[in-house]
This record gives structure tokens, C-alpha cells and sequence, in this order.
């Protein structure tokens, strides 16, 4: 692969970090993702992060030292701009932290109105702070990591004109979400049943979705291939049908404002009745996945929404490393969909109301309301009375006696 630019990452390790090794080697392969070679990767062991340096500077000027030229030195931690100018006057070359990349890549995958809006917004909320006293070099700012994208055009040095430029998005983003809103009000009061894949970026979500749906979206295997949350109807051999929508991955040290910006495209997972939680069991770091994913649930509000764990790509790795507190089943990308459905019926039957019906052959329309609006476990007709005797699981009753005749 031939790269555009040449960095290193430097990185500070305290003890409140959870695993250092993990987040270097995600953070090269984020900047790899966005044409930068890494040709070196420099960790400092220190009982906090140096206030002006980020790192001790006696530890940069050695990293400096070890290298000719490069074009970026990526911080593996969201730094203040005082830092910032200091590192860039210490290398003479571009600073960017784990928060830049992150919105680099957002900026290039965005395909929608609505994740274009999100990624200039978080964009501008990041830059406003460091524009205030020239706190980032804006040269170095107007065109590259962390700056292009859909807000490229706009990031102009004036801070009056970014600030109404970030008026105007909020103001495109809230008529969008009210539309939003609308469209899942209506779907409520349908009482559809929802499923959303949930996970670490990379995790295989999109494979997941696209076996299960018979959709061709994009899966790759790269970090945040998918950004914006796509909806798909799944229709079970009953005649059952649910929604499934695939979202976002989330990562190690998420930005806030991201997670701010992207609020309204994660409440689709947030609004959803099963959440398919996806993880990658052939990650050798499985768990600090697993751990990021639930914090992120829980900062989320979702943590109460039963979910349904899938050791994914087990077809590479079928060890099991741990024993999670949901349901779990092992999952991977050539595995039966049928029996992928099977669990998720599973769920259902475990959460749902169970009901029982007695339809006479005069009902069919009602026999197929139900087939199709819950999980009807068991049918059998019976042949000297000719009726069905249906029993099922029901996400509301009053989908049950909506089919009852006045």
C-alpha cells in the first residue's frame, strides 16, 4: 500500500489507562486508514500527562531526533491547544490527536444529508476552543486531518462566521430529527418489533445484517465502514416480520462531541426493542471491546434493552474467552441465517407476552395479522372442529385483540 504522508504516534501511558498496547495499535491502523504510514510508535510511562507537552519534552525531543522528516505526529489523546502549538514547535510538523483522526474518517465515510451535518458539526465544536487566541496553527488547520471533509469549504479563520455556521447545522440537523421523530412515532404505533446491531467498529455488523437481510450494503474490513444506520425488513419462516437496522461502530475513547452529534442517529438503536450486541471473537483484545461497547450502552441510556450477544467471525477463532451476562450465541459470515433467526426468535420468546387464540376458518385475516404482526410459535388446525389453535409471543397484547371481532 503506498501512503500520501509519513507520521509517528506518541502516546502517554498512566495508570488510568486501560490497555496502551490496544489503543496504539488501533490508533495506527485509524491513521493508516486516513493515508498515513506510521513509522513509529512511541509510548511514555508517566503518572499523568504533562500539562504542556502532553508528553515530557525531553521524551519528544528523542523521538524528534529519531527521524529525518515527517508530515504528522498523532497524539493518542484528545490535547488542548496549548500542547498542540507546543509539540508543533518542537517537531515542525503537523499535530493531530486521536479526536482529529476520528473525525477525518467520519468526514470521509459519511454518505447522508443528516451524517455529513453531524460530522461538520462535531468538526466545528472541536475547533471553536482552539481557535480562540490562534490556539492551532490555522495554516496548518485550512486543509488536512481532521479538517476535510463535508465542513472543508466552511471552516473559514473567522470565528463569527463558524459560529453561524454551526447555527445553521444545528438548525438543518433539528428539522431533520423532527422528521426523524414523525417516522418513528408512526412506526410505534404500528407496534413493529425492532432489532439493531450494536458493536465495536469492525466487528462484522454489516456482514451480520447482509446475511440477514439479503442486502448487498457495504462491509469492508476497515473501522467505520458504516456511519450511516440503515433499516431493513427481516420476515421469519412464520410469516413474522421486524425491523433491523444496522448502526454506527463505536471505539475506544469516542469523541464527545461525536457522540453528541450522532445522538440522533443512535437513537435508532436506543428505540429499538433487541439489541444485537455484534463482537469480533477473533480479536485478540476481546474484552476492552466488550467493556467500551457497554460503557457506551449505558451512556446511551440502553442498558435495559435485552440484547443478544454474537461471538461473530467464530469461523476464525471458536475459543470461547468469556462468559457475557446476556444471551450469547457464536455467529460468523457463512454461518445459516436461519439459525441466526432461531435466536433472535429465542429472545422474543424470552421478553414477550405469551398469548393463546382459537381462530375458526372464517378468520383467516386474522390468522394472518397475527402470523404477521407476532411470533406465532404453534399452529395446528384442527380437523374436526376447523379451528386453529395458535399460541405465540406478542410484543403488546393489543396486537393480539386488535384481531378479536367486536
Amino acid at each position: 500500500m503506498i501512503f500520501k504522508y509519513k507520521g509517528v504516534i506518541v502516546a502517554v501511558n498512566t495508570p488510568e489507562t486501560y490497555n496502551i498496547e490496544t489503543e496504539v495499535n488501533e490508533l495506527k491502523e485509524l491513521a493508516e486508514s486516513i493515508d498515513i504510514e506510521i513509522v513509529g510508535m512511541h509510548v511514555q510511562n508517566r503518572s499523568r500527562q504533562d500539562r504542556k507537552y502532553y508528553a515530557g519534552s525531553g521524551f519528544l525531543n528523542e523521538v524528534r531526533e529519531m527521524y529525518e522528516e515527517i508530515d504528522y505526529v498523532i497524539v493518542n489523546d484528545e490535547i488542548l491547544a496549548s500542547q498542540n502549538r507546543n509539540i508543533e514547535a518542537l517537531f515542525d510538523a503537523s499535530v493531530v490527536d486521536r479526536t482529529q483522526v476520528i473525525l477525518d474518517i467520519f468526514s470521509q465515510r459519511a454518505k447522508s444529508r443528516e451524517g455529513k451535518l453531524q460530522v461538520e458539526l462535531a468538526q466545528l465544536n472541536y475547533l471553536v476552543p482552539r481557535l480562540r487566541g490562534q490556539g492551532i496553527n490555522l495554516s496548518r488547520l485550512g486543509a488536512g486531518i481532521g479538517t476535510r471533509g463535508p465542513g472543508e469549504t466552511k471552516l473559514e479563520t473567522d470565528r463569527r462566521h463558524i459560529g453561524e455556521r454551526i447555527k445553521e447545522v444545528k438548525h438543518q440537523l433539528k428539522t431533520i430529527e423532527k422528521h426523524r421523530e414523525s417516522y418513528r412515532e408512526d412506526r410505534n404505533k404500528t407496534l413493529v418489533t425492532k432489532f439493531s446491531l450494536i458493536g465495536y467498529t469492525n466487528a462484522g455488523k454489516s456482514a451480520l445484517f447482509n446475511t440477514l437481510t439479503e442486502a448487498d450494503e457495504l462491509q469492508e474490513d476497515k473501522l467505520f465502514a458504516t456511519l450511516d444506520p440503515k433499516t431493513k425488513r427481516l420476515e421469519f419462516n412464520t410469516g413474522f416480520q421486524v425491523l433491523l437496522t444496522d448502526t454506527v461502530g463505536f471505539i475506544q475513547k469516542l469523541p464527545t462531541m461525536l457522540v453528541e452529534s450522532f445522538k440522533s442517529t443512535l437513537e435508532e438503536a436506543a428505540d429499538s426493542d433487541f439489541l444485537i450486541h455484534v463482537i469480533d471473537n477473533s480479536n485478540p483484545d476481546i474484552m476492552s471491546q466488550y467493556r467500551t461497547v457497554k460503557e457506551l450502552i449505558h451512556e446511551l441510556g440502553m442498558e435495559d434493552i435485552p440484547q443478544l450477544v454474537c461471538f461473530n467471525k467464530s469461523d476464525l477463532n471458536s475459543e470461547i474467552r468469556f462468559i457475557p451476562e446476556e444471551r450469547y450465541t457464536f455467529t460468523n459470515y457463512n454461518m445459516n441465517k436461519e439459525a441466526i433467526k432461531s435466536e433472535l426468535l429465542s429472545l422474543i420468546e424470552a421478553h414477550y407476552i405469551p398469548f393463546k387464540r382459537h381462530l375458526t376458518m372464517a378468520d383467516t385475516n386474522e390468522l394472518y395479522t397475527l402470523k404477521r404482526d407476532t411470533y406465532v410459535k404453534n399452529e395446528v388446525f384442527n380437523e374436526d372442529s376447523l379451528e386453529y389453535d395458535i399460541e405465540g409471543y406478542t410484543k403488546h397484547m393489543s396486537i393480539v385483540k386488535r384481531t378479536l371481532k367486536e
